[in-house]
């Protein structure tokens, strides 16, 4: 069922600023002004702030897939999953700047199923998405599985090491090792 535009306005609202501030810092009233709605209209679409945050974890996945989706990967072997470090670099230029939203979520909320759940199945969506990528670029389906836990964890390096070295940097390394690596295992795999 989609979304009407009102929570998808909420949600939104909600996505910006628990990215921007932290989920603790931020209250129930702060979503409804920067959503520019009542309480009770929030609570409407949502009965908890964990909804909220739920739905803004989903919103943020969607745009987030929409943007990888974007990105062909242009020709050559491997360019389907290098390119993956190219729109994360552009993701992270255009939206990001502040890690993870997945794992601070899961981190700020140890006792909350459904967030931690919902985090959890993203990154699991994220290691299907890199092994499909590896097959498109020509891998076998057993190199595929095999790479992909590497590569996924190259790109989760990469957002993590952002905080340190700055987001060109630390993709520029992540893809650097993973062109190495795939170099690596091409000769023997293919």
């Amino acid at each position: 069922m989609p979304m009407s535009k009102k929570r998808r306005d909420i949600a939104a609202a909600a996505e910006r600023l628990f990215y921007r501030e932290g989920f603790a810092s931020v209250g129930i009233d702060r979503v409804v002004a920067e959503a520019e709605v009542a309480l009770g209209t929030l609570y409407k679409h949502f009965p908890s702030k964990e909804k909220v945050i739920v739905t803004a974890l989903l919103q943020r996945e969607a745009a987030y897939l929409a943007s990888l989706a974007e990105e062909g990967g242009g020709e050559g072997q491997d360019n389907a999953i290098l390119s993956l470090f190219d729109r994360l670099l552009t993701w992270a230029e255009e939206e990001g700047g502040n890690g993870c939203f997945f794992l601070r979520a899961a981190s700020d909320f140890v006792d909350s199923s459904p967030i931690r759940e919902t985090a959890l199945a993203h990154k699991r969506r994220m290691l299907a998405l890199v092994e499909e990528r590896l097959r498109l670029s020509g891998w076998a389906d057993s190199d595929a599985a095999r790479l992909a836990p590497t590569i996924f964890l190259l790109l989760e390096g990469a957002v993590a090491a952002a905080f340190t070295l700055g987001d060109r940097a630390a993709v520029a390394a992540g893809k650097e090792a993973a062109t190495v690596l795939l170099a690596a295992n091409a000769a023997s795999s293919r």
